[in-house]
């Protein structure tokens, strides 16, 4: 009897600490986590390291070999932002490309800012970013908001001399946040931006109805040019026959 009367005391001791840690979470803390949440940013910038050489590089001609030994890479990366975590708050985010999702929390950051290196360029990704208080707070593991942030990819399209001229055309641009259309297509789409034919986001120019009218007015005055010409002298000499009628029959009657 005693050994289940000391169960009961200590479960009635758990119910209450239980109660009193979640009373402890009150609507104002969460209101100030919320607060805290949603200034959680997320920011995507493209980044030149220099790396060593690996394994199927392809260094400059003419290096020594000791050039060759303390020769860097370029290597354009991509770096994503997320800034504003404090000690309030931590964060899960998930890759599309990997489907992989790390934590990352305040002892992570560096001035509140979780830096995070995306080495694919070629495509675009997308990442989910979910934000949660910590267990510095009494509402531990909420779930207060959540952000989207999508890197771009390399357009390697802009290397092509078709480019050169019309880097406003937006598949010469360097980084795009659109999936990249076939090479057929972009030679086609290049052609007719410079003929005119579609604007710089590679959508089709269609004149408005007021030039539409305009330019049928002007065709029609260009195919007709000679008719109009001759019907306008006709016009001018009739009219001139006419006045000078009825100037000699007004001066008859005076006389």
């Amino acid at each position: 009897m005693k050994k289940y009367g000391g169960i009961i005391v200590a479960l009635f001791v758990f119910l209450i600490n239980l109660s009193v840690v979640q009373a402890a979470c009150t609507t104002e803390e969460m209101n100030k986590l919320n607060s805290l949440a949603v200034r959680v940013t997320a920011d995507t910038d493209v980044v030149e390291l220099e790396m060593p050489m690996e394994e199927g590089d392809n260094p400059p001609d003419g290096l020594t070999d000791e050039e060759l030994e303390n020769y860097l890479k370029e290597e354009t990366i991509f770096r994503i932002y997320i800034s504003n975590i404090t000690e309030e708050l931590y964060v899960k985010v998930t890759d599309t490309q990997s489907e992989e999702t790390k934590t990352y929390t305040y002892q992570d950051a560096k001035d509140g800012v979780i830096t995070i290196d995306q080495e694919e360029i070629t495509s675009t990704n997308n990442y989910t970013i979910e934000v949660y208080s910590s267990d510095k707070t009494n509402c531990p593991d909420s779930k207060l908001y959540t952000l989207y942030e999508t890197t771009p990819l390399y357009n390697y399209y802009s290397e092509q001399a078709l480019c050169e001229g019309i880097e406003d055309f937006y598949l010469c641009h360097e980084f795009l946040s659109v999936p990249l259309v076939s090479y057929d297509e972009f030679v086609t789409l290049a052609e007719r931006y410079r003929e005119g034919m579609v604007n710089e986001n590679g959508e089709e120019v269609t004149p408005d109805e007021d030039k539409k009218e305009e330019k049928g007015f002007a065709k029609f005055l260009k195919d007709n040019r000679n008719i109009i010409i001759v019907v306008s002298i006709v016009v001018v000499a009739v009219g001139g026959l006419v006045t000078v009628i009825i100037v000699k029959k007004q001066r008859s009657r005076i006389v």
